[in-house]
């Protein structure tokens, strides 16, 4: 199992979120809101309200799941990262296999 982060504004990540879900590359998103988060951009400091969202998917769907994530997300330079849990419960192992078949 794989989770697979990002970081997007609070108003564009349901279409994210829709869009992975059905494209099943994910089987479950957790959607996090943060309060505030503050980054360098061209120049200057940028403050934006954003989620992180946390994609759960299958070793087999990282590569698709990070070029769909590029193609739907709204900025240029987008944070994708990804996180291996080494270890799961079998039968959540078995219905996030299933749940992106």
């Amino acid at each position: 199992m794989h989770l697979v982060l990002t970081t997007c504004p609070v108003d564009k990540s349901k279409k994210l979120v829709d869009e992975i879900l059905k494209s099943k590359l994910a089987g479950c998103v957790l959607k996090i809101n943060l309060s505030e988060s503050k980054f360098w951009w061209k120049g200057k400091i940028n403050q934006e309200k954003e989620v992180l969202v946390v994609f759960k998917t299958t070793n087999n769907l990282v590569d698709k799941l990070f070029k769909k994530i590029k193609e739907l997300h709204p900025y240029e330079v987008p944070f994708i990262g990804e996180v291996e849990i080494k270890k799961v419960n079998e039968e959540y192992k078995k219905w996030l296999k299933e749940a992106t078949e």
